[in-house]
Order: structure tokens, then sequence, then C-alpha cells
């Protein structure tokens, strides 16, 4: 009798809580998709400011064809804190994913591309005076880019530590040369950056036969792993 009781009070406990639903909204949504709804909306808000930063370049193009000088760097200053914003949220929530990466690379190359357009606009002498050290650079990690796109069909997204260095210094050197003017020696420092990471970019293509996005810890890491993995 006493087995008999328990398991109709156990019967009766599994129908109320089937009986028992999720709150719905207005809508007929249960407070369970509403939070599923958000956490994808999240999960991609570093994907959508990278649109916002890829955007901005045909404006930066415009400001800089027309000679706004003081106006494109504050647009560009914007840009700048976007492309840190969605690094911080993407490592720090791991909202990471492989459209994130190769976004934000192709929002990255075409933010750099219209800056150069508008250093050789508004300042054209630095491409003569030091068009080695531009071209130097230009040229490695074009022939980088286009290996990666032969071989894995899309941009290389290693986003290195030391790439990540070379490209805050370019951003340094960017915002010296419009707000205050032209310094060599930051020229110097950020190209040696840029020129090393770039062949650092052109190895990492060469030695990984798969996409693999986000290789924070760079050539050398791929080289530790590989000699431990080696028997």
């Amino acid at each position: 009798m006493r087995h008999n009781s328990v398991l109709r009070i156990r019967q009766s406990q599994i129908c109320c809580a089937k009986r028992i639903e999720a709150p719905k909204n207005s809508g007929g949504e249960t407070s369970v998709d509403i939070d599923k709804e958000v956490n994808f909306a999240m999960h991609h808000l570093p994907n959508i400011i990278s649109t916002i930063r890829l955007m901005t370049v045909p404006l930066l193009a415009w400001l800089a064809y027309s000679g706004a000088e003081l106006l494109f760097a504050w647009v560009l200053v914007f840009a700048g804190g976007t492309d840190m914003l969605d690094g911080w949220l993407a490592r720090r929530f791991n909202w990471v994913s492989k459209i994130g990466a190769a976004l934000d690379s192709s929002a990255d190359i075409s933010l750099v591309l219209v800056v150069l357009f508008a250093i050789w606009t508004l300042h054209g002498d630095i491409f003569v005076e030091n068009g080695v050290i531009i071209w130097a650079i230009l040229g490695i990690w074009s022939l980088s880019n286009l290996i990666g796109l032969y071989r894995y069909r899309r941009l290389p997204s290693f986003h290195t530590s030391f790439a990540r260095i070379g490209l805050m210094l370019f951003g340094v050197f960017v915002l010296v040369l419009f707000f205050h003017g032209f310094v060599p020696w930051i020229l110097y420092t950020c190209g040696a950056f840029c020129f090393l990471a770039g062949v650092e970019s052109f190895i990492l293509v060469l030695l990984i036969d798969q996409w693999t996005p986000n290789l924070r810890g760079g050539l050398i890491g791929v080289l530790r792993s590989r000699s431990k993995a080696s028997p």
C-alpha cells in the first residue's frame, strides 16, 4: 500500500510538471525563446561592430579625397575604437566565430587601404621620401593574402599578437600624422613591426594547410605545438 501511494504521488508530480509552461508574452514567445534570441544577438555583436567599421571606409575615402583631414582623423578614431571593442568583446565573452574573424580581417584591410589612400592624397611627400618602406610592407602583406586566398579560398585571419602590435603602431603613426604632423621615427618603428608581421603571416600561410583564425601565439606558438606533437 505504501508503495502504491508513493507511486501515485510521483505520477501526480510528473503530470503537474508537464502542465507547467514557461510564461509567454503577448507575441506568444516564452522567456526561454527570448533568452535564446538575446544570446544569439549578443553572440553576433562583434560582427555587427566590424560591419560598422567596414561601412566607415567609403566615408573615410570621400573625406580624404575632399581634403577634410581633421574630420577624417576623427572618423578614423571612431573606426579604430570599433576595432578594439569588437576584439575585446569576442575574447572576453568567447563570442568568436569564423565569420567574425573573416569579417574583422576584411574590415582591417579595407581600413588600412583607405588610410594609405589618405596619406597619399593629403601627405604625398611621405610616399615620395619613404616609398621603399611603404611598398615593402604592402608587398609582403599582399603576397601573404594572395597565397592565403589561393590556399584557403579566403583571406588569412591569423590575428597574431605580432600583427596586432604592428597594426596598433600604425594607428599611432597615422593619428600623430593627421593631428600633429609627420614624425619619422614612429614611421620607422611601425614599419619594422608591420614588415616583420607580414613575414610571419607569409610563413604561416605556407606552414598551415587549413584556414585557422586567431593564432595569438603566432609563428612561435605553431612551431612549439608541432615540436610537442612530433615523436
